[in-house]
């Protein structure tokens, strides 16, 4: 009896000094968020971890190289180790105290970048996102996808391709390349694809994914990935609707449409979101403007839209990088400016405006940076590169390649490293490379053309696709 006594004595005490206000704090930190032993253990936790601060880009490619700047990396390379998002071990090129050099590891996905050595173990404060660039087209009856290597430029067939599935009028892909979507003449609905997120492959996921009006040709999605907008070429309308990012699955917003005796053409939405403009062929020779709701994706008129030009046979539709200026590629050799009012939307005309292009000049790409945009002309042979003066949009006369023949359709990767020339009367098509300085484009693979599978390549289109 003496001794359970005892020992409740000695509980009770103890239980005392715990929960104590001089000794609680010690015995439960957690519980005190001016623990002072909780900041003694963890000061000197954290002083010894290896850190990384820094990534010198925040995105890129598989076998890319970057460079780690941050704090408590072992000077010996073989003692620290560096792991990707998916528990993939990269390439450790070299190593200081303070600056680290790696490759990313084929296999990475996106997410923040961890460290590992004999001082412990923590992630970087940023995530570095992994991308797979890739370029798809149909040929025949068939389409093909390539992978792209955006660090050499070289190109090959994923597995599988070519494979069965005609695309007529080519695919506009999500911003994030899961989902992709085409229309065509003579249909009154779109159809929508779903992307191997590794090969890049399409395959059909919904053959009536949407309804529009008749001859839904020319697409563009907003720069928020939510909204899809569908220009009808004869039905002189255009359908906007609501991407589910998960499913792939389109809700109607609604068909807008204003007074106009023409049929619609390519079509563009500033960067920035807020308008977005179309090409419309006959009657006055308009460009008709909308502007953007940001929150639910319907659009209203601008006012004084339609824009007329008097210009007939406007095809390619682009606006610059900085939401400032808008061009109409016209097929009698010139291209329309517009300066854009950033306010509301509305249309002037560039002094200098039309400037002159190359003959029958047809289907053209705005480079990202906003200061080169490149043309093609419809049965001809030159591929045309304009310099762009950011601070009035005035163009410069075409600085010209020429090669091959019949060149239709031409565009750029995401980054505008590389570019892309359809040959429709040939089974083949052109690579070329851009020069980041001076926008001059140089063809790759010798100036020969890569082969296809078929005859009357449709529009090549270079996507990328983040790896999670």
């Amino acid at each position: 009896m003496r001794n359970l006594i005892i020992i409740v004595f000695l509980l009770s005490n103890l239980n005392f000094c715990m929960v104590h206000p001089l000794w609680k704090p010690y015995f439960f930190p957690e519980q005190d968020e001016n623990s002072k032993l909780l900041k003694i253990l963890t000061a000197a936790y954290l002083f010894n971890l290896p850190k990384i601060y820094t990534i010198s880009k925040l995105n890129g490619v598989e076998g890319e190289v970057l460079t780690l700047l941050g704090s408590n990396f072992s000077e010996n390379s073989t003692e620290n180790m560096i792991y990707f998002s998916g528990n993939v071990q990269a390439e450790i090129l070299s190593s200081t105290q303070n600056t680290m050099v790696i490759k990313v590891p084929f296999g990475a996905k996106s997410g923040r970048i961890r460290i590992a050595n004999a001082n412990g173990i923590s992630d970087s404060f940023d995530e570095f996102i992994v991308f797979r660039y890739f370029l798809t087209f149909s040929a025949g009856s068939n389409t093909e996808t390539y992978g792209l290597n955006l660090l050499t430029g070289n190109i090959s067939a994923v597995s599988g391709s070519p494979y069965a599935l005609n695309i007529p009028l080519g695919a506009k892909f999500s911003i994030d390349g899961k989902f992709a979507f085409s229309g065509g003449f003579g249909q009154t609905t779109i159809q929508s694809y779903s992307v191997n997120q590794q090969t890049g492959v399409l395959s059909m996921l919904n053959a009536s994914a949407g309804t529009t009006t008749v001859d839904p040709v020319f697409f563009v999605f907003h720069p928020n990935g939510r909204f899809l907008y569908v220009s009808s070429f004869s039905g002189a309308s255009i359908a906007a609707f609501e991407l589910n990012t998960f499913t792939g699955n389109l809700s109607k917003i609604g068909d807008y449409s204003q007074s106009c005796t023409c049929s619609l053409n390519h079509l563009d939405i500033t960067p920035d979101g807020k308008f977005l403009y179309v090409n419309g062929n006959g009657g006055s020779e308009p460009i008709m403007g909308y502007s953007v709701n940001q929150i639910n994706g319907s659009l209203a008129n601008i006012a004084g839209s339609p824009f007329n030009t008097g210009v007939p046979n406007m095809e390619a539709l682009l606006i610059d990088s900085t939401s400032t200026y808008l061009y109409s590629v016209v097929q009698s050799s010139v291209i329309i400016a517009r300066r854009i009012n950033t306010l509301d939307g509305s249309l002037t005309s560039l002094s200098g405006s039309p400037f002159t292009g190359t003959t029958n000049n047809f289907r053209a790409v705005m480079h990202p940076s906003g200061k080169f945009l490149y043309t093609v002309n419809i049965l001809g042979a030159t591929l045309g590169k304009h310099n762009i003066n950011t601070s009035d949009g005035s163009l410069s006369l075409p600085s010209n390649l020429v090669f091959g023949e019949n060149l239709q359709f031409v565009t750029l990767d995401p980054t505008g490293k590389f570019g892309f020339v359809s040959n429709t009367s040939s089974t083949n098509f052109y690579m070329f490379q851009v020069d980041e300085t001076t926008g001059t484009p140089t063809l790759l693979n010798g100036g020969v053309g890569y082969a296809t599978s078929g005859a009357n390549n449709t529009v090549p289109v270079a996507y990328r696709i983040e790896q999670r």
